[in-house]
């Protein structure tokens, strides 16, 4: 595999890692539900931005949109909805990395900003469809009345 080629092969890996350290290094309630949750519309995001390789629907636009971008906006959504600084973090390097893509010609610019409406539609529907219940504060950590 070509030097610039890494980034784009390992980009994925790299968000889905730093996704779980940063699942199992936060406290919050119904950890199991949110990456179950975050995993399911993942996985929903990934198959529907795959359908068109799949069964050749629309030959002239084999590649949008783009697999890639797809997995890593919603890796990134997923951590934004942890934690709102952490898209601070992921947004820029989601920027660079849909840049690179169009920069080695692996995929159109349409093809990367066509992942951005899937992934946010597919969350959307998710995230409305199967709430988990706000972050209450342990009963042990709430203040006491004088």
């Amino acid at each position: 595999m070509p030097y610039q080629y890494r980034l784009l092969y390992y980009c994925p890996h790299i968000m889905a890692v730093i996704f779980v350290v940063f699942l199992f290094a936060t406290k919050i309630p119904a950890k199991g539900q949110f990456f179950l949750r975050a995993s399911v519309a993942l996985t929903i995001a990934t198959l529907l931005a795959h359908v068109n390789r799949i069964f050749d629907l629309v030959p002239a636009y084999l590649y949008f949109p783009s697999g890639h971008m797809t997995f890593c906006l919603g890796v990134s959504l997923s951590l934004g909805m942890l934690r709102r600084w952490t898209l601070l973090i992921t947004l820029p390097f989601l920027v660079f990395f849909g840049e690179t893509l169009v920069a080695y010609n692996c995929h159109s610019a349409l093809d990367v900003l066509g992942a951005v409406p899937l992934v946010l539609g597919v969350y959307g529907i998710v995230h409305a469809l199967w709430s988990i219940p706000a972050a209450t504060r342990p009963l042990d950590s709430a203040p006491v009345s004088p």
